[in-house]
């Protein structure tokens, strides 16, 4: 969208939406088991930004989980979904109408590696990126994340199911499985069975995950905005953050971690990286 037409929208959905008296229904994706969905953090966080622009809602969650292509395409049809959230991409920004405020403050550019013990002890001595391009990494078939390692000239095992990738770790027919510190505690603690955590490094590329609606939504992409940048002004966005994700964050100490830095190649030019109060930092 133009910025300035994204300006006047902004201003517009600065006065109440009194249009929306009775609260809208907005159809979300179920795609992560980690939580129940109307619990989850996006979730809560969406109807808290949507509350806070004078736009109360109820979510409508699909009964299963639906993976992300799909739920782009059926957002971008308005076949069954109103909102999703999700990494960014060039491609998705093309496809769908993307709210620029980073809801994990980059938190799935913060990666840790899942590992058998064995491989973990050798793994944690890494130091360069050329060093880890001696291991295989496994990643999912349509996942971001995958062009991403690809573009840092990683070797990478793609994978078309989510629960094989933990087997294939298992039966060591990869070497490492990279997680977000915001996913890779709840999947050891439920998948992890025989496996751990590399100690001592971490990788890290930019990588914001927005709100999506479809291209024409523009006054519902405007209020999602106004919400979240309120919520950002009264500190209620950070207190939200800490109360999901502080322990996850403790537990990953990516503090005392050595950094292995990677780019981003799929990267769109909008990422507002300059917005240092939008991003996590060790």
């Amino acid at each position: 969208m133009p910025l300035r037409r994204r300006e006047l929208l902004l201003c517009t959905a600065a006065v109440p939406l009194t249009a929306h008296a009775d609260p809208r229904r907005l159809r979300i994706p179920q795609v992560s088991a980690k939580a129940a969905l109307t619990r989850s953090y996006a979730a809560v966080l969406l109807e808290q930004a949507l509350a806070a622009a004078g736009m109360p809602v109820t979510l409508e969650p699909t009964a299963e989980l639906i993976p992300q292509n799909r739920a782009l395409q059926e957002l971008g049809q308005r076949a069954r979904l109103d909102v999703l959230w999700t990494m960014t991409s060039i491609e998705r920004e093309q496809q769908a109408l993307p709210v620029r405020v980073p809801i994990f403050k980059g938190l799935y550019g913060w990666r840790l590696l899942l590992a058998l013990p064995e491989v973990a002890a050798r793994m944690r001595g890494v130091r360069t990126l050329d060093e880890l391009r001696t291991f295989s990494l496994v990643q999912g078939l349509e996942w971001p994340d995958t062009g991403i390692l690809q573009g840092n000239g990683l070797n990478v095992v793609v994978s078309p199911g989510y629960e094989a990738m933990f087997r294939q770790l298992r039966l060591g027919r990869v070497d490492a499985f990279p997680r977000s510190v915001e996913e890779v505690w709840w999947e050891l603690d439920r998948y992890g069975q025989g496996l751990a955590v590399v100690p001592d490094i971490c990788l890290h590329y930019p990588a914001p995950v927005y709100y999506f609606v479809a291209p024409d939504e523009v006054e519902l992409a405007a209020a999602i905005e106004l919400g979240l940048r309120r919520l950002l002004s009264s500190g209620a966005f950070e207190r939200l953050f800490a109360q999901h994700h502080a322990q996850d964050l403790a537990r990953s100490r990516l503090g005392s971690r050595r950094i292995i830095r990677l780019h981003n190649p799929l990267l769109p030019p909008l990422t507002p990286l300059d917005k240092s109060e939008l991003w996590y930092r060790p």
